[in-house]
């Protein structure tokens, strides 16, 4: 024969367990929300290097192409003048004129270069605070499930006096 005892500890388990799998099953969800938006943060970033790479890749062509046409430009105007002569010889001027030409690209390469690292050092600030705030909603989402989760084992009658002293070791 059962006693009232007895079946209001059958009773107090099987709430208890149901409460278990319901937490479990929580757990379970938040865990696969928390897995797809990591993984989508770390899709997102590799889109921007990608789109870095390629913004900056399309400023070096667009500055080749512009020297490309300056110099289509010079080289139509001087067939097209009438007065202009061709030489067999290059002049010192011309060389000189050839060096400045050649000076001036790599000064603007160098500054095209020095603007790169500058966007990449911005880029890269940018990103460290996104990861450091990214960082402590992490942390503090964690601490707000587990402050939860004590809370529930304490209601549910999970946390004995000896856990707690176990969890400050």
């Amino acid at each position: 024969m059962t006693t009232p005892l007895k079946n209001a500890q059958t009773i107090t388990t099987s709430t208890r367990d149901t409460a278990l799998r319901q937490e479990l099953s929580q757990l379970r969800k938040i865990n696969t929300i928390l897995s797809s938006f990591s993984s989508t943060i770390d899709k997102v970033h590799n889109d921007f290097i990608l789109f870095n790479n390629g913004t900056s890749n399309a400023m070096i062509m667009m500055q080749k192409w512009s020297n490309i046409i300056s110099q289509a430009s010079f080289t139509q105007e001087m067939l097209n003048n009438t007065d202009w002569v061709p030489e067999d010889e290059e002049t010192e001027e011309d060389t000189e004129f050839f060096n400045d030409l050649n000076d001036k690209n790599d000064d603007d390469e160098l500054e095209l270069l020095s603007r790169k690292l500058m966007n990449y050092e911005s880029e890269n600030l940018i990103l460290n605070k996104k990861i450091e705030k990214e960082v402590a909603n992490r942390e503090e989402k964690i601490r707000r499930i587990e402050e939860i989760a004590n809370k529930r084992k304490k209601e549910l009658g999970l946390m004995s006096g000896r856990n707690k002293q176990q969890k400050k070791w």
